[in-house]
């Protein structure tokens, strides 16, 4: 960690960096086989802008909405909106580690990732205009809820957690610390854990919520969007998770720990308690949520019936990421540079 690393290294490998004019990439030729120049050329070639989404229909939508409907959708808006700009905030430590590294193509494709991000936050920002909803408001409605349920609520003015502390601690590490492992932790708690699993999770219970309601095209439409890019996002970071794992095997236990301790870490900061031990069934729920479906209408507290259903897709996607980890370490650092396995990995995972 930084605070045992020797001052003068992190002065001289860190702070002042050295250039060879011998060792540009550009005039000796750039990867355009590999990973992170698919991905490049994709982020291109799918641009979008959220200022060009129609809302009109979702303010009408919204305003005839039921105070349940509001609060399950304004809940996981607002959790996508404030991880979205958490991961806006957090993504540059990365990107310079990786300059000082010399891996151009991985570089110019995170320019193109920390552009989409900031484009999420503008996204959310939009529709919680456009349809007069203010997030602190609706906060504090989700607030009353959780005290109604008898959950436990965090205090409002909190530095824990998973976007004020842990992915900050994690992806400010590789400032001073250019480990294989400093490197490692970010792939896998940026775009394993809080994009691949978190994200992922919320967007399918999101996708189920509006197969029910059959409303508010605008946001459909810009999820969909963001979705594709998100995509691109979590298989850089599979590829980038399998290219160190590949080269240290022996740190695929710590990647492996370090999914299940930021599943717990999540449980616990979402609900206020203790996660249990076994893994999390729904499908007591599912006749409920049926139910609900059949009605069009979500009953009292229908929004906790979604949570269920959001830590049971989690846990699996924590253990289907924990597999892909085991099979990189059966492979060399070069077989994953320019192999489709990422590309084909998150394909089966996010069912695209």
């Amino acid at each position: 960690m930084a605070d045992t690393l020797d001052r003068s290294i992190i002065d001289r490998e860190i702070l002042e960096p050295v250039r060879k004019a011998s060792e540009w990439t550009s005039p000796r030729g750039i990867n355009t086989d590999g990973v992170p120049w698919r991905l490049w050329e994709k982020a291109k070639q799918l641009a979008w802008d959220p200022a060009e989404l129609d809302f009109s229909q979702d303010a009408r939508d919204w305003a005839e909405m039921s105070v349940e409907r509001q609060t399950a959708i304004s809940v996981l808006a607002q959790q996508f909106m404030i991880g979205e700009e958490s991961v806006t905030l957090d993504i540059v430590p990365l990107i310079i580690a990786l300059s000082d590294e010399n891996r151009l193509e991985e570089v110019m494709y995170l320019t193109t990732f920390a552009f989409e991000e900031a484009k999420h936050v503008d996204f959310f920002h939009r529709w919680f205009a456009a349809v007069g909803a203010d997030p602190v408001e609706l906060e504090m409605r989700r607030r009353e809820r959780m005290e109604s349920f008898g959950l436990p609520l965090p205090p409002l003015d909190r530095t824990d957690g998973m976007f004020q502390e842990e992915l900050p601690r994690v992806m400010r590490r590789v400032l001073v610390d250019r480990s294989p492992e400093a490197i490692l932790d970010c792939a896998v708690t940026y775009n394993q854990f809080v994009e691949g699993c978190l994200a992922f999770s919320g967007y399918r219970v999101w996708g189920e919520l509006f197969d029910m309601f059959g409303v508010l095209p605008g946001m459909r439409e810009g999820l969909r969007l963001v979705r594709r890019d998100e995509g691109r996002h979590i298989t850089f970071g599979t590829y980038l998770a399998r290219r160190v794992v590949a080269a240290h095997p022996e740190l695929l236990d710590f990647a492996k720990g370090r999914l299940k301790f930021l599943r717990d870490l999540w449980y616990r900061e979402l609900t206020g308690m203790e996660p249990p031990a076994e893994k999390i069934d729904a499908s007591g729920v599912t006749a409920q949520i049926e139910a609900a479906r059949e009605s069009g209408e979500l009953p009292e507290g229908g929004e906790m019936l979604y949570m269920f259903k959001f830590f049971e897709y989690l846990d699996i996607q924590v253990e289907a990421r924990s597999q892909v980890l085991e099979r990189a370490a059966t492979l060399t650092e070069e077989e994953t540079l320019e192999d489709t396995g990422a590309e084909e990995a998150e394909a089966d995972l996010l069912g695209v």
